[in-house]
């Protein structure tokens, strides 16, 4: 009865979409560097910033 209870409630969290985001608040701050590693890169290839400007934003992550 207890294990029904834990499924009913973890597949209405994953419905609403409230467990993705209990799983990612979980996951801290390593998402958060990962992503903006991601956006410094994106805007390089862009050519936003200079070489020497990505090298020093890497150095700093």
């Amino acid at each position: 009865m207890f294990l029904l209870l834990i499924l009913v409630i973890g597949f209405y969290l994953y419905n609403t979409g409230d467990l993705q985001r209990m799983i990612n608040s979980l996951q801290g701050n390593g998402n958060q560097v990962n992503e903006a590693k991601r956006i410094i890169d994106i805007r390089f290839a862009k050519g936003e910033i200079t070489e020497e400007e990505y090298n020093n934003l890497k150095k700093i992550l």
